[in-house]
């Protein structure tokens, strides 16, 4: 006799984690069994440096006005 299951299924588990913990899942650590590692926006090196020095800006004007 085949043994039940007894919790959560994958879909049921994977619907309680957050969005971020996924793409941490994804994109830094590896997912699964093998730890795949997947890019998300593909950004390059030189994009993300871009992106790092447009949101410093942004937060250093945001706090500047306190």
């Amino acid at each position: 006799m085949a043994r039940r299951r007894t919790g959560p299924t994958l879909v049921q588990r994977s619907r309680r984690v957050s969005p971020q913990q996924k793409a941490l899942y994804h994109q830094v650590t590896g997912a699964g069994r093998t730890k795949v590692r997947r890019p998300f926006l593909g950004l390059t090196a030189a994009d993300l440096r871009e992106v790092a020095t447009a949101l410093d800006a942004g937060i250093r004007r945001t706090f500047s006005r306190s």
